[in-house]
């Protein structure tokens, strides 16, 4: 990048160009390089503006849109390496000042509350009394946060989430303080393995499983997720009545058992079976991480063409609406427009993904 002149020393330099002077014998003269001499004399910069820069963020602003609308968790730091990874060639100072030039704001959660890590104490933990198993037992749900899990072991032990923290060590309260499960503290994440023996003990599963299952102990760090509630129809077969809020990898969109479409948090979920090029949709999605990664996945879909295949999109529009209760179809039209273009984004990623075209 070449310093932007003074207009007048511009107006200068391209009038001496003018007069015959060579462009090498202006740049000697004044002190400055021959590119700047010459981008001046050609034209290819005002006097008095600065240098029109190359936006290299702007390839990847709305993959950085889609993420932190699929995970309002999601810290800067976490999206410059997916981004990274995708060839974003900027340094962590030209990424923060390019999220704030496109208005992005990571990290969007409005529920989540400073944790005070200053009052957390590993060694009283340590000496916690060991809990003693409730009398009904629950199982997590793979990807729960660690509030929903707490919630249903309260709820059919008939008692309050507040009463379970209370035998349980400071490390849940923190956790449930900041509401953000995927978060990975330093003076936390060592007592993990811990916290996860005496969440098991009481809730009568065990550390493996807890471990596996809640993202709140460690288990997916460092993987894309997208948060959204689990498949209504996938609950009810555990005879789970209520939503449970999840962490999901960040590519999948539908339930292939139940042929549900599962949109963000506090959208109402539906039915694309009457879809079945949504369903192929998916199970192509999935197969094409075989030869790429999910944020290559992801980029391949958001830089989909606008334009649709109109008749297949119209139909897959139509289908949709008809298989599902008209107050579902009218809560959410953007996660229906979703759906019914799930398989040409889909098309567009295996292209990107099979190296027929490749991010910049």
């Amino acid at each position: 990048m070449t310093n932007m002149l003074p207009r007048d020393r511009a107006e200068l330099i391209m009038a001496q160009h003018a007069a015959g002077k060579s462009i090498r014998g202006i740049a000697a003269a004044y002190g400055h390089s021959t590119q700047t001499v010459r981008d001046y004399v050609l034209g290819r910069r005002t006097p008095g503006e600065p240098a029109a820069r190359d936006d290299d963020f702007a390839p990847f602003a709305a993959y950085c849109r889609r993420r932190l609308a699929d995970d309002p968790h999601l810290r800067a730091a976490a999206l410059l390496a997916e981004i990274t990874g995708l060839g974003f060639p900027g340094t962590n100072s030209t990424f923060y000042r390019a999220l704030e030039r496109h208005e992005i704001h990571p990290h969007p959660c409005p529920d989540c509350h400073v944790a005070r890590i200053s009052g957390y104490s590993p060694l009283a933990q340590a000496r916690h009394p060991h809990p003693f198993p409730l009398p009904v037992p629950a199982a997590p749900v793979t990807g729960e946060t660690l509030a929903s899990f707490l919630g249903r072991l309260a709820a059919v032990n008939r008692t309050r989430p507040g009463t379970l923290l209370e035998i349980l060590p400071s490390w849940f309260r923190i956790k449930i303080r900041w509401h953000d499960d995927r978060w990975q503290h330093d003076q936390l994440a060592p007592w993990a393995g811990d916290a996860a023996a005496r969440l098991a003990v009481i809730s009568g599963s065990t550390s493996a499983a807890i471990q596996n299952a809640l993202p709140a102990f460690g288990g997916s760090s460092g993987r894309p997720a997208r948060a959204v509630t689990a498949c209504r129809l996938c609950m009810a077969a555990r005879r789970i009545r209520q939503p449970v809020p999840v962490h999901l990898p960040a590519h999948r969109q539908v339930c292939l058992r139940h042929g549900i479409w599962l949109p963000g948090p506090g959208a109402q979920q539906f039915s694309v079976s009457g879809c079945p090029d949504i369903l192929a949709a998916e199970h192509q999605a999935r197969r094409l991480l075989r030869r790429c990664t999910v944020e290559q996945l992801i980029y391949g879909t958001v830089q989909a063409p606008a334009e649709q295949a109109e008749r297949a999109w119209k139909r897959r529009m139509a289908a949709l609406i008809e298989s599902n209760p008209r107050p579902v179809t009218e809560s959410g039209p953007q996660a229906l427009f979703l759906a019914a273009a799930y398989p040409e984004a889909i098309a567009a990623a295996a292209e990107t993904c099979t190296g027929r075209t490749s991010p910049p």
